[in-house]
């Protein structure tokens, strides 16, 4: 994959893809011992990425914050983990619970930690191009712009500019 790695706590956060048939396989969030390299755990789920152009493994470089790490998958899954143990704390499916359409670079914003919001490029219906959910349990805090064009693959930044605090 594309995706770049995070260290906080003596781990090293990473994210890998294994071609099981085609453009279908497993994506894996994995994290390492920072001394050793050692696997401490890791948690896989199914891909399919016949619609993408480079079908490579994920681009989303993991996000940590306290004691959660957000993963995104090229094809549109989030996980929220807890870092020591990979335990899912919640998840969401850009494709199925927003009827996201997957662009040809699949999903590769990394999600962006705002507060107590965990803001993400999902491309969904109605006007969820982008959405915020609560960081800890997932729930959506708001939603905005309508999806007419591919969602884009660049991620979010937050940045003041004349004054005004804005979400890029």
């Amino acid at each position: 994959g594309c995706s770049g790695p995070s260290v906080a706590d003596r781990r090293v956060f990473v994210m890998d893809f294994t071609q099981i048939k085609g453009p279908r396989g497993t994506e894996r969030a994995l994290a390492l011992d920072e001394k050793t390299g050692a696997i401490l755990w890791t948690r896989e789920w199914p891909v399919d990425y016949r619609s993408m152009y480079l079908p490579v493994g994920p681009r989303a470089t993991p996000t940590v914050d306290d004691d959660r790490v957000y993963f995104s998958g090229a094809d549109g899954k989030l996980f929220c983990l807890r870092p020591a143990t990979g335990e899912i704390v919640w998840q969401k499916d850009f494709l199925a619970d927003y009827g996201a359409e997957p662009n040809v670079w699949g999903f590769s914003s990394s999600p962006l930690v705002d507060g107590n919001r965990l803001i993400a490029l999902v491309g969904g219906r109605p006007d969820a191009r982008v959405v915020a959910f609560d960081k800890r349990t997932g729930a959506e805090i708001w939603r905005a712009l309508p999806t007419d064009s591919e969602t884009g693959v660049a991620t979010p930044i937050i940045v003041e500019a004349g004054g005004v605090r804005q979400l890029i």
